[in-house]
């Protein structure tokens, strides 16, 4: 990936997949289906499955993903963590996070 600019988007994109990645195996683990999910945030499926399906997770809303992440017994953590510290960051983070 040579393109700046083409890296940083792949990045980006690819935070919100291994998001995407999370919640799908929460709701697997709970033998869940999305109308469930829908079900227990007071929602419709159609929310969930735009959510769910082909980056919708980069247009949701940080409260929209808390409370899918809260149903499925999970906490959403948003932070942000220096530039420069980042790569020893990921490790230490990807040994805690829900996958």
């Amino acid at each position: 990936m040579e393109d700046a600019a083409y890296r940083k988007r792949h990045e980006e994109s690819y935070e919100f997949f291994k998001l995407e990645v999370q919640l799908l195996n929460a709701l697997e683990k709970k033998h869940w289906t999305y109308s469930d999910l829908a079900k227990a945030m007071g929602t419709q499926k159609s929310a969930i499955s735009r959510d769910l399906m082909g980056h919708g997770l980069q247009k949701a809303s940080m409260d929209r993903i808390a409370k899918m992440a809260e149903a499925l017994g999970l906490r959403f953590m948003p932070f942000c963590v220096a530039e420069s510290k980042a790569k020893q960051a990921l490790p230490l983070i990807q040994k805690l996070v829900a996958v």
